[in-house]
């Protein structure tokens, strides 16, 4: 019976550490951290771009991925809870939105419409 009740009260912590720690179940910690990063960059190098079909972490790194492969992006960053893919570019490089779309494809999303940086600020 005592090795029954250690195993439950192991399990009951290793279950509480998880919603606490790991963003992906802390509800809320992916989003924070998400519009923070987003501030922190330079708008004249950011665009914004509407993306369906992600619902999971795992769908953000493949996007992400992707679009970081496109010459001229010095990063992105995606969120499923957003819709969007936050895209900065290299000083001075020339990306076109062919580009950016073929990428979002290529990851096997939908890419929706070009987000006007204003309409993020808060």
């Amino acid at each position: 019976m005592k090795k029954k009740k250690n195993t439950l009260l192991f399990v009951a912590v290793v279950f509480f550490l998880l919603l606490t720690v790991n963003p992906v179940f802390a509800g809320g910690a992916e989003h924070e951290t998400f519009a923070a990063e987003k501030d922190t960059t330079s708008q004249e190098n950011v665009v914004y771009y509407e993306v369906f079909g992600m619902d999971c972490p795992g769908c953000q790194s493949a996007l992400e991925k992707q679009v970081k492969k496109i010459d001229g992006v010095a990063d992105a960053k995606a969120s499923f809870k957003e819709k969007q893919v936050v895209i900065e570019m290299k000083p001075g490089a020339k990306v076109t939105d062919e580009e950016i779309e073929k990428r979002i494809k290529k990851a096997n999303f939908t890419p929706g419409k070009k987000i006007e940086p204003a309409k993020n600020e808060e």
